[in-house]
């Protein structure tokens, strides 16, 4: 790639607003400098062709090509990056923007999406998974187009904030209900009345809080718990674990090999391997502030030294090469 600013046409959702994993990733392009365009489907929900009422991060998900065609033909981008959602253009007309630009496919669902995904992510340029067990599904499926590209987080979770009031607690949950996280948030509110946040919790909730709420929660609460395991029951390494950890928050989380290649046990975040071990090291380590205030202060340093979204994105396009377009978007504007 040449020196100049990569220009970026960012196609999201945002399902999850301001502190969502989309805003995170567009946010570390542009911590980059690249020059991006973004489409804000949330904003466009009009741009959106969903036969197949795919939702979660399935797909395929089309955007309508017709309506943006202009748009992005003006602003001649060098690639056009389908965040999640499970985005992409139907596919004739990706083969066809193919030919004016790089067009590349990131997926933040896997190995839940991968069922449905797998479908069509081999016709990007290029692709990217969050989920090692994925990335090895896609090979042997013979997608050989498909990067590693694990979770990070953007500069703006590192900026400290004053804790508030309502939301202050020894410790939380923020994340959303799901039934085998019921029996240890139960027992965390019983013990140490753990505030919660997040939709459909049957225990008492803040509900969920995105934005300037969610740092405010996240910077009240002295540790923070997370659960690895994805809707469709797989153990995985969640964003979650970054937005924590950037924060300076004790970080409590399953032991799984998987996670030891961010962070490392019991010095910069801490594990537990079940809901007794758990509630045990909880209680020593409110006991023990000085050692609390430690593992967080390596686990953020960590963090910031190598988990970036500014790292990831920066490793990944230097690892592409960007395609010689057929065609001129020029060329396209006067048609």
């Amino acid at each position: 790639m040449d020196s100049s600013p990569l220009k970026i046409v960012f196609i999201g959702r945002y399902t999850e607003g301001e502190t969502g994993i989309v805003r995170s990733i567009q946010m570390g392009l542009l911590e980059n400098g690249y020059q991006v365009h973004e489409i804000n489907l949330k904003l466009r929900p009009h741009l959106i062709y969903n036969p197949y009422r795919r939702f979660g991060g399935h797909g395929p998900v089309y955007v309508k090509w017709p309506a943006i065609k202009e748009e992005v033909a003006r602003f001649q981008p060098d690639i056009i990056l389908f965040c999640a959602g499970g985005l992409t253009f139907q596919p004739e007309i990706l083969e066809e923007v193919k030919k004016y630009c790089t067009v590349i496919g990131i997926t933040l669902s896997d190995p839940d999406v991968y069922p449905t995904v797998r479908q069509f992510v081999g016709k990007f340029d290029y692709h990217t998974t969050n989920s090692v067990l994925s990335y090895k599904q896609y090979k042997k499926a013979g997608i050989t187009n498909t990067f590693y590209m694990p979770f990070g987080i953007d500069s703006r979770f590192f900026i400290p904030r004053e804790p508030v009031a309502k939301y202050q607690s020894d410790i939380s949950i923020i994340g959303h209900y799901r039934p085998n996280r019921l029996e240890i948030a139960q027992s965390l509110q019983d013990i140490f009345q753990a505030k919660i946040f997040g939709r459909g919790w049957p225990l008492k909730s803040e509900g969920p809080v995105y934005g300037e709420k969610w740092f405010q929660a996240m910077h009240s609460a002295k540790m923070v718990v997370n659960f690895p395991k994805t809707g469709a029951g797989y153990t995985n390494v969640k964003v979650g674990v970054f937005e924590a950890v950037a924060t300076g928050r004790l970080l409590f989380t399953e032991y799984f090999d998987e996670m030891r290649q961010f962070f490392e046990y019991d010095k910069e975040i801490v594990g537990y391997k079940n809901k007794e071990d758990l509630i045990e090291k909880i209680r020593y380590y409110l006991d023990h502030p000085d050692e609390a205030e430690a593992i967080a202060r390596a686990g953020q340093e960590r963090c910031a030294k190598c988990h970036t979204w500014k790292q990831r994105l920066h490793t990944f396009f230097s690892e592409i090469t960007l395609k010689t377009p057929e065609k001129s978007w020029s060329d396209l504007l006067q048609s």
